[in-house]
């Protein structure tokens, strides 16, 4: 499973690379309570979903590099562990492989 897990997570990391410019963009012009519409950071590259947050909740899931935001539903359990929930997302980190090259491939 090494290889299909460390392709999912690279599918993750693409998604992760747009939210970043997101960021990136969304600096400059709100205020700390705004909310912007993130992307899902799931492994499917079809997925289209949106989900507000504030730059502080974007950031703070941003400081693990495990760590990934994804829609409701779109947890993959062979990969990835539900640390924190809401009403509309879900907070996952990565875990065995999956975890070791989201690791490689983050910025922290």
């Amino acid at each position: 499973m090494g290889a299909a897990e460390e392709r999912l997570a690279r599918n993750e990391a693409f998604f992760r690379e747009v939210n970043e410019r997101i960021n990136d963009v969304a600096r400059g012009f709100g205020g700390d309570g705004d909310k912007y519409e993130f992307l899902c950071e799931c492994v499917d590259l079809r997925c289209a979903e949106r989900i507000p947050l504030t730059l502080a909740e974007y950031q703070a899931v941003r400081a693990d590099n495990r760590r990934f935001i994804v829609a409701q539903g779109h947890v993959i359990r062979d990969i990835e562990a539900v640390v924190e929930r809401d009403d509309d997302h879900e907070v996952v980190q990565k875990v065995g492989v999956a975890g070791d090259v989201a690791d490689g491939l983050g910025p922290n």
